[in-house]
């Protein structure tokens, strides 16, 4: 499981996993600790997962890349290939002039 984003809090923390399932699916998983989930849940951990069929990842990858994109803190494809080169991830280049 590779932690993907954390922020804390005063009175606790928000954090959110990625992992792959034995069947491929991806699995988001986001926990939350402290007083203030206590306050709403009653109890002072809150788990919540989100599985992305294995079939449906080359949608939801696009899916992402369009949001990420089109938000205010926009990225580029030199961002993404900085990310690929700095995780390992292979891939391909082309260039069209």
């Amino acid at each position: 499981m590779e932690q993907i984003y954390r922020e804390e809090f005063p009175h606790g923390s928000y954090s959110v996993y990625g992992e792959y399932g034995v069947n491929g699916d991806l699995i988001l998983s986001s926990f939350h600790y402290g007083s203030d989930v206590e306050e709403f849940w009653g109890n002072d951990e809150y788990e919540y997962y989100l599985i992305i069929e294995k079939d449906y990842l080359p949608k939801f990858a696009i899916e992402i890349l369009i949001m990420g994109f089109n938000s205010e803190e926009k990225f580029t494809l030199h961002d993404l290939k900085d990310i690929c080169d700095d995780k390992g991830i292979k891939y391909s280049t082309n260039t069209w002039v």
